[in-house]
């Protein structure tokens, strides 16, 4: 589970900035906070993040996509010459200096604190600690103003020494470490690439890769109850498998290994030979049941669809799901559907959480979202952004959230200056 996220120096984020899920002491829907054993703080299943447009939200998810993709590809896939990708804050001279994260989370009921900084170049401090017992424990500590080593606890057994031979300028040791397969970090790897998943751009359309999962899913049955209830007419769903002409897949292969040749990849890559389709059933003329391909469904349906199975795949095995813009062509009521699943989970033993960005202000006042769940992003006079939770404002129990936010009491919110369609005066 995710405890906390910081960063600093990346993308519109001049400053450092943290997103919190730690609970704070409101006793509303007190039954919906995650106790963790051995974690005295309460975490919270969901946060919800506003703000205007060009204000930071969609950055909050790339700058964790990043952290998470440099886990998992440093090592394997980036060319050992080519730097770091950087996407430091431009609006001043902190183009020149690191961009920081560190995320804290909880894998296998133990917390962790993992962070790192880099430049265009390399990284230049990467950490990991644990706390078992709520006492800190230093795993190993990279610093390239220090002597040049490593250094590495006690606590963290293994070839450390031999891993970190391996590990280049523009690579993180804990990812040469889960290419070696070090036992230790292995299960961190693992949880921090697979169990935080991500959602984004447009989703009308379903990929070939979703329609397979929905085929393979035992929650097949689930998905078609939840949009047969949204209304959408929708009476049944069947998942077809089709061949892809070989002369076809023959070209994409010759193109993938053109591209990976660029790249410098090391990761094969193969066209598929098989695609999925989605076919749905429509209740039509006397109860006649009218299969309907995806291109033929409308793209507030596809919207939610492409939603559900991340989402049930997420509450049945576990992680966090970040959705960028929930409300993408969805109807309100839709995307309070997709809240609700994860806010009405009686025991959220699997430890699931779901944090998103969205203008859906009805949420505001849904009675799903708790205080500290909500969450804003506003950009300062010099173009940084800051984020900042909506209880800092303390605000009445029965305040009515969706007009206090519209009418500027939080901030977060555009400041309109009147529009003309005039021609301008010569």
């Amino acid at each position: 589970m995710l405890i906390r996220f910081t960063l600093k120096n990346y993308r519109s984020f001049r400053d450092a900035q943290e997103l919190s899920l730690v609970a704070s002491s409101a006793k509303e829907q007190s039954d919906s906070v995650i106790h963790v054993s051995g974690l005295e703080e309460g975490l919270l299943p969901i946060a919800a993040i506003y703000g205007p447009n060009a204000s930071g939200k969609s950055n909050l998810f790339h700058a964790l996509q990043f952290f998470v993709q440099a886990i998992e590809h440093s090592q394997r896939s980036w060319k050992p010459d080519a730097g770091v990708p950087a996407s430091p804050f431009m609006l001043d001279n902190r183009d020149k200096e690191a961009s920081e994260f560190q995320l804290d989370f909880v894998s296998n009921n133990s917390r962790f604190q993992y962070g790192f900084s880099h430049n265009s170049e390399q990284f230049l401090k990467e950490w990991l600690h644990s706390y078992p017992s709520g006492r800190k424990q230093v795993w190993f500590e990279r610093d390239t103003d220090s002597a040049g080593q490593i250094k590495f606890g006690k606590h963290l057994l293994g070839e450390n020494r031999a891993i970190e031979t391996m590990t280049r300028k523009n690579s993180l040791f804990l990812s040469a470490a889960a290419q070696s397969n070090h036992e230790m970090i292995l299960p961190l790897f693992a949880w921090l690439t697979s169990k935080i998943r991500f959602l984004s751009g447009s989703r009308s359309t379903i990929s070939t890769d979703q329609a397979q999962k929905l085929a393979k899913l035992e929650t097949k049955d689930r998905i078609l109850r939840l949009l047969s209830e949204a209304d959408l007419g929708i009476v049944g769903m069947t998942v077809e498998k089709e061949p892809i002409d070989e002369k076809f897949a023959e070209i994409i292969d010759d193109m993938l290994k053109r591209i990976s040749l660029i790249t410098n990849s090391t990761t094969p890559i193969q066209a598929p030979r098989e695609v999925y389709k989605v076919i749905f059933q429509h209740r039509g003329k006397n109860n006649a049941n009218i299969p309907l391909t995806n291109q033929n469904e409308s793209a507030g349906t596809l919207a939610f669809l492409s939603l559900l199975g991340p989402a049930l795949e997420t509450i049945d095995s576990g992680g966090v799901l970040c959705v960028d813009e929930l409300d993408a062509s969805l109807h309100p009521m839709l995307a309070l559907e997709v809240v609700r699943l994860f806010r009405n989970l009686k025991k959220n033993d699997m430890q699931v959480q779901l944090i998103f960005n969205t203008h859906d202000v009805n949420l505001l006042d849904s009675s799903l979202l708790r205080r500290d769940e909500v969450w804003f992003t506003e950009k300062d006079n010099e173009g940084g952004s800051h984020l900042y939770a909506l209880s800092d404002f303390a605000p009445r129990k029965h305040e009515n959230l969706k007009r206090g936010y519209l009418q500027g009491r939080y901030g977060a919110v555009p400041f309109l200056s009147p529009m003309s369609l005039d021609a301008p005066e010569e």
